[in-house]
C-alpha cells in the first residue's frame, strides 16, 4: 500500500502513506481511469453531444464505415462502455505492442473482430480509447480539457489530469492520475449520486446506470456496469462497485454504508488480497 484514504458518512475515518508518499503524491491510476472515462461520457450525453449509448460508433467515427468487417458498423457506444465490442482486445498478449505503436488508433481499427457486438465480455483498453475518442470528436476538444471544464474543475480534483498518446488523443483507459483525495473525491461524487455540493456534475440515471449489472460475466468475482466493476463485499453481502487498475490502483464505493476506500498500491500478485482487505473494511463499517 503507497497510500489510502477511508471516507465514511462523509468524513475521513482513516489515511495512511507509506514513507515517501503524503497527501500530495500524485498516481496513475492504469485502468481505474476507465471509470473517470466513463462519466465523461455520461456528462456528454447528458449535454446531447452523444445521442445514446445505443448509437453506432460510425455516427462519430467515420473511419469505422471504412473497414472491411461489417460488424463494425454494428458496434455500439454501449459495447465499449461495457467491453462487449468484440473487437480483439489490446491487452495482454498485445499490450506492447499496442502501447508501443506509432498510431494506437489505427492500431484498433486493424484488429479482427473476434465475437458479434454484444455478445461476449472481452475487456480492453482499447474499447475506452475509441471513446476517448468519440469524447474528442464531439466536443472538439482534448478528453483532459473536457474533464476539467466539466468535472475535475466543479468536485475541486485540482491534481487530476488525462495523459495523451502520439496523436494527442487522451488515455482515458490507463493515463488519468490524481492525489489519493481526489481519488476519494472521485468516490464521493459517485456515492452522492453525481451531485458535488448541490451541482449536479454527472448525471444521477447515468451513476445509477454505470454502477449496475450492465453485464453478467460467466466468471471471475464481479460483473460490469459502465467502465465500472460491480459485486458485493462483506459477510452481510453488500452491493458495491469499483475503479480497479493495474498494481493495486482502487476506488470502492459502498452505497448502504456510505463507504468509499480509496488506495493505491504496486502489488501485482492475486486481487484476493484487495478483496479481504475490502471485505474486513465492510464488516468493520457494518
Amino acid at each position: 500500500m503507497l497510500a489510502s484514504v477511508i471516507v465514511k458518512n462523509g468524513y475521513i475515518v482513516d489515511e495512511y502513506y507509506k514513507d515517501g508518499y503524503d497527501a500530495q503524491s500524485v498516481f496513475v491510476l492504469h485502468s481505474a481511469s476507465k471509470s473517470v472515462t466513463s462519466a465523461l461520457v455520461g456528462i456528454a450525453v447528458e449535454q446531447g453531444l452523444i445521442e445514446s449509448v445505443d448509437t453506432p460508433i460510425s455516427a462519430y467515427l467515420p473511419r469505422v464505415l471504412e473497414l472491411d468487417d461489417e460488424r463494425w458498423q454494428q458496434i455500439t457506444v454501449r459495447h465499449l462502455l461495457t467491453h462487449t465490442s468484440g473487437i480483439q482486445t489490446t491487452d495482454d498478449a498485445l499490450w506492447d505492442a499496442w502501447r508501443e505503436s506509432p498510431n494506437w488508433l489505427e492500431y484498433i481499427y486493424a484488429l479482427p473482430i473476434v465475437s458479434e457486438p454484444g455478445a461476449r465480455f472481452s475487456y480492453s483498453t482499447g474499447n475506452t480509447h475509441l471513446l476517448c475518442v468519440i469524447l474528442q470528436a464531439v466536443t472538439g476538444e482534448s478528453v483532459d480539457s473536457f474533464a476539467k471544464k466539466y468535472l475535475f474543475d466543479p468536485v475541486g480534483m485540482e491534481s487530476a489530469s488525462i495523459a495523451a498518446d502520439a496523436q494527442g488523443i487522451s488515455d482515458g483507459g490507463n493515463g488519468v492520475q490524481m492525489d489519493i483525495y481526489d481519488m476519494a473525491r472521485f468516490g464521493l461524487l459517485f456515492l452522492n449520486g453525481g451531485d458535488w455540493q448541490g451541482t449536479q456534475v454527472v448525471p444521477a440515471q447515468w451513476v445509477q446506470d454505470s454502477t449496475t449489472v450492465q453485464f453478467a460475466r460467466d466468471s471471475g468475482s464481479a460483473d460490469y456496469g459502465y467502465q465500472w466493476w460491480v459485486r458485493t463485499f462483506g459477510d452481510a453481502r453488500y452491493d458495491a462497485y469499483f475503479a480497479q487498475g493495474h498494481g493495486g490502483q482502487y476506488i470502492f464505493v459502498v452505497p448502504q454504508l456510505e463507504l468509499v476506500i480509496a488506495f493505491t498500491s504496486n502489488y501485482e500478485g492475486r486481487t484476493t488480497i484487495y478483496w479481504n482487505l475490502v471485505n474486513d473494511i465492510v464488516n468493520a463499517c457494518a
